[in-house]
Formats: structure tokens, sequence, C-alpha cells
């Protein structure tokens, strides 16, 4: 249903490419959140009498994981803005010459 709005109302277009953009914001926001969140990065574990604090692997790689995923959506929703650039360069770093022969 909403891709028949999207083709037939342009105003629509435009309002849900904006909150599309918007949601890709709010998720580089979630990046920071979780990358700077190291609550739950250890854990107390027993070892014979002796309670030790050692690290949460599983809880890290969750963490990395809801990172890239939100740069997944990020770039599939607004790619102008956060996807992958590709820069085609000629040798040496200057401006690409396309030949054209017959």
């Amino acid at each position: 249903m909403v891709y028949r709005w999207l083709a037939a109302d342009g105003g629509f277009r435009d309002r849900y490419a904006q909150a599309r953009e918007a949601q890709a914001d709010r998720f580089a926001d979630e990046i920071i959140e979780i990358a700077d969140d190291a609550t739950n990065d250890w854990m107390e574990r027993r070892q014979g009498e002796e309670t030790v604090r050692v690290v949460d692997h599983e809880h890290i790689q969750r963490s990395r994981l809801r990172v890239d995923a939100r740069k997944w959506l990020m770039a599939k929703l607004a790619p102008k803005k956060y996807g992958d650039s590709v820069a085609l360069t000629g040798g040496g770093g200057g401006p690409l010459v396309i030949k054209w022969e017959q």
C-alpha cells in the first residue's frame, strides 16, 4: 500500500524520503550510544573460592552486531550520506580519461 502512495504522490514521496533519512540519522546516534556503553562488557565469575571479573565477549560481539546492522541500514536508507563512495580516477590519481576509438 505504501509503495502505491509513493508512486502516486510526489509530496508524500518527499516526506517519506525525509523520514527515512531522519531514521538513518537516529541510527547514527544509537551507534554512538552502543559504542560508548561498556556497562556489560565485564562480568563476575566464580573461580573456586574467588570471584573474578572477566570480559563478556558475547556482549561485546552482540554490540558489534548491533552497530554493524545499523550501519548497513543507514547505507540503504540514506546512501548519499552514509553509503560507500566510489571515486574513479585515472593514473596517478588524476582525472579519468576515456578515449573513444572507432
